[in-house]
């Protein structure tokens, strides 16, 4: 049991059903209906911060208290969120967040959760209930409840708050170079059991975690010259991946998920992140480092029906290159999209992958990103051309950010924390899927 808790848990409220992989889509586990993520990536627990980031920002409860936000994100349709983090953010002495905020009624916040081009429409619906409220110990306070006994226990309790709004969470290990655990097998495999050991011993695991909360092994190993293949006496991230899942399996047999990120193909114009071509004629004339391995003993482990592919694809503002329409289509068909629709063939059989986007995102400045956004919009829900080169539609997406800080894509949320940017959260809605509370 861990300091403080479980005292420092937030309110149960509505967990999301359990997850399992049937061929290459994620299912509700209880009555095998397909689950499609649709979330988003908050940073804050990789950057210093030891919690998610903007809850300094002041104002309104809306824009500053965590646990309110949390509600919003869900009713604007959000099911999933990744918490990118360092070993280092968790080892942090926590800051306190208890920030002075202004509070908000209903029916300001129904006006607010509705975009602003329909909201004389809906404004009249009632707005559903918060599921899991968290009550400041302060009055004018936002974030008071947060725990102040160690950085792990901030993730816990973050992981716990998503889950009791009925969202999955993503643990993205994002060291960027700032920390080398990675560059040690043992130490990460070690590293990375000391947290799943804290989450699965939570009390309340078997009944709202297993199988809600997925394990991204690490983030863009490009950053840090990880490739697939060990070298220089370094592991690869077949090594990473492998021993970290192996190591928690143990732990916890068929109670957790994985997610797995490409890494070594930039040579055919892959974003960091992205990178699981398999096909030897094009790893032989570009270059590549070769997944085959990984992917060869993978899928002869007990939890390759526990493992999700992640790539990461950005638009030309990020990535400095211009693929749209046909060109974009088969990079991502290459890529990865094959892992889903063919699968990966050993001699005994072809085993198939669900895909979720890791990040996608982009600040919605430039006319060639929203030509390219609406092109990868295509191959994601497999329509229009694309349908040439994907027919499956994925299994859902992660956008790259919730932060106003994120210097090469801003937010969903502008204005110094205050405001939606409705035009990326209407552009998810009519291209990605996302269904805000009063569509539905």
């Amino acid at each position: 049991m861990l300091p403080g808790w479980p005292s420092a848990m937030p309110p149960r409220g509505t967990p999301p059903p359990p997850l399992k992989l049937v061929g290459h889509r994620l299912v509700n586990a209880r009555n095998n209906k397909v689950v499609s993520l649709r979330g988003l990536n908050w940073f804050g627990f990789n950057v210093g911060m030891g919690m998610v980031d903007g809850l300094w920002a002041g104002g309104t409860a809306a824009a500053t208290d965590f646990a309110l936000i949390t509600y919003q994100l869900r009713l604007l349709g959000y099911n999933a969120v990744r918490l990118p983090f360092t070993w280092k953010d968790l080892n942090m002495d926590p800051r306190s967040f208890d920030k002075d905020c202004s509070p908000v009624t209903v029916d300001w916040l129904r006006r607010r959760l509705i975009s602003p081009h329909v909201v004389d429409k809906y404004a009249n619906r009632p707005l559903p209930g918060n599921v899991a409220p968290v009550k400041n110990t302060k009055a004018g306070y936002c974030n008071t409840y947060l725990p102040q006994s160690s950085g792990w226990d901030r993730l816990l309790y973050a992981t716990q708050t998503f889950i009791s709004q009925g969202m999955y969470v993503v643990l993205d290990y994002q060291p960027m170079g700032l920390e080398q655990h990675a560059y040690d097998l043992n130490l990460f495999v070690d590293t990375w059991a000391q947290l799943w050991r804290q989450v699965s011993c939570l009390p309340n695991f078997q009944r709202d975690l297993a199988n809600r909360v997925f394990v991204d092994v690490m983030n863009e190993p490009d950053s840090m010259n990880i490739r697939w293949e060990a070298r220089d006496g370094r592991p690869g991230a077949q090594q990473l991946y492998l021993g970290v899942a192996d190591a928690l399996w143990v732990l916890s047999p068929a109670k957790v998920l994985f997610m797995f990120e490409g890494t070594g193909q930039n040579m055919f114009g892959l974003n960091w992140g992205n990178g699981f071509i398999t096909d030897y004629n094009i790893i032989n004339s570009r270059g590549l480092s070769d997944p085959n391995p990984f992917f060869a003993t993978l899928v002869r482990k007990p939890y390759a029906d526990k493992s999700v592919i992640t790539p990461h694809v950005y638009p030309p503002s990020i990535t400095m290159a211009t693929f749209l329409g046909t060109s974009l289509w088969e990079q991502c068909r290459v890529s990865f999209g094959y892992l889903q629709s063919e699968g990966y063939c050993s001699p005994e059989r072809c085993t198939r992958f669900p895909i979720v986007i890791g990040e996608v995102g982009s600040a919605f400045e430039t006319a060639t990103d929203k030509q390219w956004l609406q092109d990868f919009a295509d191959f994601v829900n497999a329509e229009g051309g694309a349908k040439a080169y994907n027919t499956i539609p994925v299994n859902g997406w992660l956008w790259w950010a919730y932060n106003e800080n994120s210097g090469d894509t801003g937010g969903i949320v502008h204005n110094r924390w205050q405001d939606l940017h409705w035009e990326k959260i209407n552009w998810m809605i009519a291209r990605m899927g996302l269904r805000p509370w009063y569509l539905r």
